[in-house]
């Protein structure tokens, strides 16, 4: 799916400053407010914006930081990757083509690391935990690189496999939908239906689903 120049005007701004308004957004861009917020909104959908976060130097604080190289048991690298992301300090992690998980976490101090460490290595199918304590920060700039011309790699809301050409798109209660195809839509209502009647809440606002 690709991004127009507002879409890539909007990235770029909130990337470098993520204080910044709708209005200051609008003016910088030369649209108006209510356009701005429209696509912030359906950049979120998309997952493209995950968030808008202050940034706080750990070092400052008197923190440490650690790097992790972790090697996984075969077949188990996501479920690794997940458990370590969700261990309280880890900043980021991510899987490599290699077989690896790399991650960072910041510790309130430097006593810590060792529980720490321990953590890690107890979870299943960790094989072999390497780590390094970072000594100064050279360079922290934002992660993603956004150009004209660039396009969001989406996956299906339904069967998480990766959309190729345009989306089909739905609007269910007021946030928008991306599916791979008329039978992951149909999959993704029911569902998504289900969910409401159990939760006790009225039917999804929406087009009906199409015909088969």
């Amino acid at each position: 799916m690709d991004l127009d120049r507002t879409d890539v005007g909007i990235l770029q701004a909130l990337q470098a400053d993520a204080r910044l308004s709708f209005r200051d957004l609008a003016r910088r861009l030369g649209v108006s407010v209510p356009t701005i917020s429209a696509r912030v909104s359906t950049l979120r959908d998309l997952g493209i914006l995950t968030g808008f976060h202050a940034a706080v130097d750990p070092e400052k604080l008197g923190q440490v930081r650690v790097v992790l190289l972790v090697r996984f048991a075969r077949g188990s690298g996501d479920a690794v990757g997940n458990r370590i992301a969700a261990l309280e300090g880890v900043r980021w992690t991510v899987r490599t083509r290699d077989d690896r998980i790399v991650a960072e976490a910041v510790l309130p101090r430097a006593a810590a690391l060792e529980e720490f460490l321990a953590r890690v290595r107890s979870v299943p199918g960790v094989a072999v935990c390497e780590h390094h304590v970072a000594t100064k920060a050279l360079k922290e700039s934002p992660r993603a690189v956004i150009e004209d011309g660039i396009a969001a790699v989406l996956s299906c809301f339904e069967c998480g496999q990766p959309i190729e050409g345009a989306p089909l798109r739905i609007r269910l209660d007021g946030r928008f939908h991306y599916l791979c195809c008329p039978s992951c839509e149909r999959l993704f209502r029911d569902r998504y239906a289900r969910v409401r009647s159990r939760a006790g809440g009225s039917p999804p606002r929406g087009r009906p689903p199409r015909s088969p």
